[in-house]
């Protein structure tokens, strides 16, 4: 089965549409954070960070941010229980 390739040669015709997609500026999900962040490194076993991980996926869903969010969630309940 041969191609046709003479509508390639011609440089005639628009090109095709460009795909919607979102304006992924606008909707930046960091836009609402009112406090500057300051990022936290911490060393743990590769276990302890395997299970964490999936722990943060299996509450927040195996996105971007989820064990920031499980840290925070953590945070949060640490400091209830201990105020």
């Amino acid at each position: 089965m041969a191609t046709n390739l003479s509508k390639l040669k011609s440089g005639k015709g628009a090109p095709p549409p460009a795909e919607e997609s979102e304006d992924v500026i606008e909707a930046n999900p960091r836009a609402d954070e009112k406090e500057p962040m300051q990022a936290l490194q911490v060393r743990v076993p590769k276990s302890v960070f395997a299970e964490f991980s999936e722990q943060a996926g299996r509450e927040f869903g195996f996105t971007h941010g989820a064990k920031k969010q499980l840290f925070l969630r953590m945070w949060k309940a640490y400091k209830a229980q201990n105020m």
